[in-house]
């Protein structure tokens, strides 16, 4: 049976409980864009992600991520476009990003083709 579309966001989270780069870059398609949350530009592929997880989790402690019902729409069959905040608990701070790209069917699962991350603004 097919995976649903929340089921990148549901790995993607799990990922800051283990800190394992190639787990995460394995839901990355090869052509893949993504904003991370701490550095400025958009990286690209694989490799870009590859090389962003390792420098972010080099010193990192793992946390607990859990993220809000993604908000979910199909413009085709093989595309979803999400949205979602997610939590970030880790023992020394507790944060807050918002997410949000497209993945893309590959066969029986789904691959994230954007994905943006970036911190919640503070409330006002």
């Amino acid at each position: 049976m097919p995976e649903s579309p929340q089921a990148p966001l549901d790995r993607f989270a799990a990922n800051f409980s283990t800190l394992d780069v190639g787990a995460m870059v394995a839901l990355f398609r090869p052509d893949a864009a993504f904003f991370g949350s701490t550095v400025p530009g958009l990286l690209r592929g694989q490799g870009g992600v590859r090389t962003y997880f390792e420098q972010a989790w080099a010193n990192a402690a793992r946390g607990t991520m859990t993220c809000d019902p993604a908000i979910i729409q199909h413009p085709a069959p093989d595309v979803a476009l999400f949205a979602t905040v997610c939590r970030l608990v880790r023992p020394d701070r507790t944060s807050a990003v918002r997410v949000s790209g497209a993945a893309l069917r590959d066969g029986e699962e789904w691959r994230f083709a954007e994905l943006h991350v970036s911190a919640s603004p503070a409330p006002r």
